[in-house]
Parts: C-alpha cells; sequence; structure tokens
C-alpha cells in the first residue's frame, strides 16, 4: 500500500515533490537506523528493525496484536518512519517510535506521519490511541497535542535518565 500526501508548496507545484508513505522495506534499513541514531539518545535496536523489515512492515507482536512500520518518502528519499502496534482486545493503539530526519522537521511530515498512523489503526479496529514522549521533548510534545493528544499519565523513570509523558486520544 502507498498512500500519496498532498501538500501545498510555496515554490514547487510538481505532484512529484509530495511525500508518500509507504509499508518499510528490507532495504529500507539502514536509513531507517542512520535516522533513529540521529533522534533518539538510546536508539532502538538494529534487531528489532531487522525483524519488521524483513516482513515488509507488518510483524505479528502477540497472539492477536500486529506490529506495524511504515516509512515517509519525499522525492525517492526516506525523511521519516513510525512504528505502531495494536491491541484487538483492548482496542488500542499505540505509536512505539516515531522520527523525522532534522532538516524536514516543522514542515508537517511529523503531523502526517500521525495522520497516516491513526487513519491505520481506525481502519483496524482500533478506538483509542497511546504514546509516550521524553518529558524534555517540547517539539515532540507540541506535536502530539497539535494532533489532539492529550496528557493522560506522567511515567516517573520511565526512561534511564529522564520521566516520560503518557499522551492518549480517542480516534
Amino acid at each position: 500500500m502507498v498512500l500519496v500526501i498532498m501538500t501545498r508548496s510555496r515554490d514547487v507545484s510538481d505532484a512529484a515533490m509530495n511525500p508518500t508513505v509507504r509499508h518499510a522495506r528490507l532495504d529500507d534499513l539502514d536509513t531507517i537506523m542512520e535516522i533513529e541514531r540521529k533522534s533518539f539518545r538510546v536508539p532502538w535496536e538494529y534487531t528489532i528493525y531487522l525483524r519488521i523489515c524483513l516482513q515488509e512492515g507488518r510483524v505479528r507482536s502477540s497472539d492477536e496484536g500486529m506490529l506495524f512500520m511504515d516509512v515517509l518518502e519525499k522525492e525517492k528519499k526516506i525523511i521519516g518512519f513510525a512504528v505502531w502496534e495494536t491491541n484487538p482486545l483492548s482496542k488500542k493503539g499505540h505509536i512505539l517510535n516515531l522520527a523525522i530526519i532534522e532538516e524536514e522537521r516543522s514542515n508537517g511530515y511529523g503531523r502526517m506521519l500521525i495522520r497516516h498512523v491513526q487513519e491505520s489503526l481506525k481502519n483496524t479496529g482500533m478506538a483509542s490511541c497511546n504514546l509516550e514522549v521524553r518529558e524534555s521533548n517540547s517539539l515532540a510534545r507540541s506535536l502530539y497535542e497539535t494532533c489532539g493528544y492529550v496528557i493522560s499519565d506522567r511515567l516517573a523513570g520511565y526512561y534511564f535518565d529522564e520521566d516520560a509523558i503518557e499522551y492518549s486520544r480517542n480516534l
């Protein structure tokens, strides 16, 4: 599945400039890891992403749940990715990881990925979504709040060096 996301650009009207979202593939792994390492103080392990990419972005995470990963491409270059899971028993989705390359942040691409994930969650029968973010990550927190997420909890010691803020929203 490929989702074309239309954006308005000040100086380019070519439809080819519009980003697309697609399932992650094995040949995306090095780029995903580079974005991961540059985006997070404690990056996820290579083997986690390898497992997901080997299954083209769709992996069973439990008896009922699924783990998903899609990438956001602009001009045939991966500029971000999102990882999320579903829990059909509770009807809850969980955004586990979302990253945009630094030079493309604050351009609306994170919001596009979040909307894509939310639509995917709705399409799989989820009623709500939650996520955790570092308390100090004001840019990400602002993004989540503009996407309708509200603070649902403070998780003391969630990260080795910092608390997390849990956000949630109904879909």
